[in-house]
Protein backbone atom coordinates (compact mmCIF):
# COMPACT_ATOMS: atom_id res chain seq x y z
CA UNK A 1 0.00 0.00 0.00
CA UNK A 2 1.11 3.35 -0.94
CA UNK A 3 1.20 6.42 1.98
CA UNK A 4 -1.20 7.76 0.06
CA UNK A 5 -3.38 4.33 0.02
CA UNK A 6 -2.54 4.05 3.40
CA UNK A 7 -3.50 7.99 4.40
CA UNK A 8 -7.03 7.37 2.49
CA UNK A 9 -7.42 3.40 4.47
CA UNK A 10 -6.63 6.23 7.45
CA UNK A 11 -9.56 8.26 6.92
CA UNK A 12 -12.13 5.86 5.95
CA UNK A 13 -11.37 4.00 9.70
CA UNK A 14 -11.94 7.24 10.77
CA UNK A 15 -15.06 8.06 9.39
CA UNK A 16 -16.40 4.39 10.03
CA UNK A 17 -15.55 4.63 13.72
CA UNK A 18 -17.07 8.28 13.98
CA UNK A 19 -20.30 7.80 12.79
CA UNK A 20 -21.09 4.80 15.32
CA UNK A 21 -19.53 6.52 18.33
CA UNK A 22 -21.84 9.65 17.21
CA UNK A 23 -24.69 7.26 17.59
CA UNK A 24 -24.33 6.87 21.35
CA UNK A 25 -27.03 8.20 23.60
CA UNK A 26 -25.86 10.64 25.90
CA UNK A 27 -22.46 10.26 25.42
CA UNK A 28 -19.74 13.19 24.38
CA UNK A 29 -17.52 11.89 21.60
CA UNK A 30 -13.72 13.61 21.72
CA UNK A 31 -11.31 12.98 19.22
CA UNK A 32 -7.94 13.05 20.96
CA UNK A 33 -5.29 13.78 17.93
CA UNK A 34 -1.61 14.26 17.18
CA UNK A 35 0.46 16.36 16.08
CA UNK A 36 -2.19 19.05 16.06
CA UNK A 37 -5.77 19.75 15.90
CA UNK A 38 -5.56 22.57 13.34
CA UNK A 39 -4.83 19.53 10.30
CA UNK A 40 -7.45 20.64 7.66
CA UNK A 41 -8.58 16.94 7.66
CA UNK A 42 -9.11 17.18 11.49
CA UNK A 43 -10.69 20.38 11.72
CA UNK A 44 -12.96 19.22 8.92
CA UNK A 45 -14.26 16.18 11.43
CA UNK A 46 -14.47 18.78 14.18
CA UNK A 47 -17.24 20.81 11.53
CA UNK A 48 -19.15 17.53 10.25
CA UNK A 49 -19.38 15.54 13.94
CA UNK A 50 -20.32 16.70 17.14
CA UNK A 51 -17.13 16.13 18.67
CA UNK A 52 -14.43 18.01 20.71
CA UNK A 53 -11.14 17.85 19.60
CA UNK A 54 -8.16 17.62 21.98
CA UNK A 55 -4.28 17.31 21.24
CA UNK A 56 -2.93 13.67 21.90
CA UNK A 57 -0.20 14.06 25.14
CA UNK A 58 2.77 11.26 26.08
CA UNK A 59 5.22 9.99 24.12
CA UNK A 60 3.95 6.40 24.23
CA UNK A 61 0.28 5.05 22.96
CA UNK A 62 0.19 3.85 27.51
CA UNK A 63 1.01 7.90 28.40
CA UNK A 64 -1.27 9.45 25.65
CA UNK A 65 -4.37 6.88 26.84
CA UNK A 66 -3.45 7.61 30.12
CA UNK A 67 -3.41 11.62 30.07
CA UNK A 68 -6.64 11.37 27.33
CA UNK A 69 -8.63 9.42 30.47
CA UNK A 70 -6.91 11.23 33.28
CA UNK A 71 -8.28 14.72 31.15
CA UNK A 72 -12.11 13.13 30.40
CA UNK A 73 -12.24 11.64 34.14
CA UNK A 74 -12.46 15.69 34.92
CA UNK A 75 -15.18 15.83 33.99
CA UNK A 76 -17.11 12.66 33.20
CA UNK A 77 -17.30 9.75 36.18
CA UNK A 78 -16.65 7.34 33.30
CA UNK A 79 -15.02 7.42 29.89
CA UNK A 80 -14.48 5.00 27.30
CA UNK A 81 -11.72 5.23 24.78
CA UNK A 82 -11.87 3.53 21.11
CA UNK A 83 -9.55 3.27 18.57
CA UNK A 84 -10.21 3.44 14.80
CA UNK A 85 -8.73 0.38 13.91
CA UNK A 86 -11.61 -2.38 14.87
CA UNK A 87 -14.09 -2.10 11.86
CA UNK A 88 -15.94 -3.98 13.90
CA UNK A 89 -16.52 -2.54 16.96
CA UNK A 90 -20.40 -1.55 16.77
CA UNK A 91 -22.10 0.91 19.43
CA UNK A 92 -23.81 -1.90 21.62
CA UNK A 93 -20.66 -2.98 21.93
CA UNK A 94 -19.29 0.12 23.59
CA UNK A 95 -22.61 0.91 25.32
CA UNK A 96 -21.74 -2.86 27.04
CA UNK A 97 -18.08 -1.09 28.66
CA UNK A 98 -20.21 1.85 29.81
CA UNK A 99 -22.40 -0.29 31.78
CA UNK A 100 -19.40 -2.63 32.91
CA UNK A 101 -18.13 0.57 34.43
CA UNK A 102 -21.10 0.90 36.65
CA UNK A 103 -19.68 -2.26 38.72
CA UNK A 104 -16.14 -1.87 37.72
CA UNK A 105 -13.45 0.65 37.55
CA UNK A 106 -11.81 -0.41 33.97
CA UNK A 107 -13.08 -2.30 31.17
CA UNK A 108 -11.21 -3.64 28.48
CA UNK A 109 -11.97 -4.98 24.98
CA UNK A 110 -9.58 -7.57 24.30
CA UNK A 111 -7.94 -7.69 20.30
CA UNK A 112 -7.73 -11.28 18.94
CA UNK A 113 -3.72 -10.36 18.56
CA UNK A 114 -3.05 -9.60 22.87
CA UNK A 115 -3.90 -6.27 22.44
CA UNK A 116 -7.45 -4.49 23.36
CA UNK A 117 -9.92 -2.59 20.58
CA UNK A 118 -11.29 -0.49 24.13
CA UNK A 119 -10.69 0.56 27.31
CA UNK A 120 -12.48 2.65 29.80
CA UNK A 121 -12.51 3.58 33.31
CA UNK A 122 -13.59 5.18 36.59
CA UNK A 123 -10.79 5.83 37.99
CA UNK A 124 -6.71 6.57 36.57
CA UNK A 125 -3.57 6.26 38.00
CA UNK A 126 0.02 6.22 35.36
CA UNK A 127 1.03 3.04 36.19
CA UNK A 128 -1.78 0.76 34.91
CA UNK A 129 0.20 1.79 31.65
CA UNK A 130 3.76 0.75 32.78
CA UNK A 131 6.03 -1.77 31.37
CA UNK A 132 3.57 -2.87 28.86
CA UNK A 133 5.41 -3.34 25.61
CA UNK A 134 2.94 -1.43 22.86
CA UNK A 135 2.38 -3.01 19.84
CA UNK A 136 2.84 -6.56 21.17
CA UNK A 137 0.60 -10.10 21.73
CA UNK A 138 0.93 -9.54 25.34
CA UNK A 139 -0.35 -5.97 25.43
CA UNK A 140 -3.66 -7.26 27.11
CA UNK A 141 -1.85 -9.69 30.04
CA UNK A 142 0.54 -7.04 30.72
CA UNK A 143 -2.59 -4.69 31.26
CA UNK A 144 -4.07 -6.81 33.17
CA UNK A 145 -1.22 -7.68 36.20
CA UNK A 146 -1.37 -3.75 36.19
CA UNK A 147 -4.84 -3.90 37.17
CA UNK A 148 -4.23 -6.82 39.34
CA UNK A 149 -1.70 -5.32 41.30
CA UNK A 150 -3.46 -1.33 41.44
CA UNK A 151 -6.36 -3.73 42.94
CA UNK A 152 -8.83 -2.68 40.09
CA UNK A 153 -11.84 -4.42 39.32
CA UNK A 154 -11.82 -5.24 35.93
CA UNK A 155 -14.42 -6.61 33.39
CA UNK A 156 -13.27 -8.02 29.91
CA UNK A 157 -15.59 -7.31 27.16
CA UNK A 158 -15.86 -9.82 24.27
CA UNK A 159 -12.64 -10.49 21.90
CA UNK A 160 -12.59 -8.66 18.56
CA UNK A 161 -10.39 -8.48 15.99
CA UNK A 162 -8.58 -5.04 14.94
CA UNK A 163 -6.37 -4.19 11.85
CA UNK A 164 -2.51 -4.20 11.97
CA UNK A 165 -1.48 -6.82 9.32
CA UNK A 166 -2.20 -7.26 5.31
CA UNK A 167 -4.06 -10.12 6.12
CA UNK A 168 -6.25 -8.04 8.33
CA UNK A 169 -6.64 -5.50 5.96
CA UNK A 170 -8.07 -8.44 3.37
CA UNK A 171 -10.64 -9.56 5.87
CA UNK A 172 -11.54 -5.95 6.61
CA UNK A 173 -12.12 -5.68 2.65
CA UNK A 174 -14.60 -8.96 2.94
CA UNK A 175 -16.88 -7.19 5.27
CA UNK A 176 -19.98 -6.80 4.44
CA UNK A 177 -21.09 -3.16 2.88
CA UNK A 178 -24.11 -1.40 4.14
CA UNK A 179 -25.76 1.57 2.01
Amino acid sequence: MSAEQASEFYKELVINCLDKAVTLESTDVVIYTYPDIKHPYIKALGERYPVTLKLQVGTDLGERMHHAIQQSLQHYERCVLIGTDCPVLAPPYIDKAFKALDQHDMVLGPAKDGGYVLIGATKIEPGLFENVKWGTNTVLQQSLNNNAAAAYKTHLLNTLWDIDTPEDYIKYQSLPTID
